[in-house]
């Protein structure tokens, strides 16, 4: 006998584009939901990065290396701090296979969103970090 177990999810989606040097640009995208499991005591995070479209190379963009991270959200406005959840990716990579990721992690009775976006290590020798705007993805009202 099968079982089947109702646990609520959330999707998200954000889309971010890295302008080039001489006027390309490329375009990346993260989407996938975000469930709460274990009567609301962990949560998990599934999702996908990949290259939505573009218009130049990676090496007009610095060959980034593209990595999603997380933050969660209190009730009272706390947050717990940004974390790596996905391998750092090359763009050249991500125009042949997809980045998928998968967390999970205790959720707290006084948490209430998980925040995400897009990170971006490039530039030769000295790397630059540059982050995309966030989703946030409300679990809990």
């Amino acid at each position: 006998m099968t079982q089947s177990v109702e646990v609520p999810v959330r999707e998200f989606s954000l889309h971010w584009t890295l302008p080039g040097s001489r006027g390309g640009r490329v375009s990346f995208e993260i989407s996938g939901q975000v469930s709460l499991l274990n009567n609301d005591r962990a949560y998990k995070i599934d999702g996908v990065l990949y290259v939505a479209e573009g218009t130049t190379y990676s090496k007009e963009l610095g060959n980034p290396k593209l990595f999603v991270r997380r933050n969660g959200v209190e009730h009272t406005g706390r947050q717990w701090g940004w974390e790596t959840i996905c391998a750092k990716k090359s763009c050249e990579r991500l125009c042949t296979m997809d980045a998928y990721f998968v967390r999970t992690g205790y959720w707290a009775p006084a948490d209430r969103a998980i925040q995400l976006s897009i990170g971006a290590e490039h530039g030769f020798g000295g790397r630059q970090k540059t982050y995309s705007p966030t989703v946030t993805v409300k679990l809990i009202d």
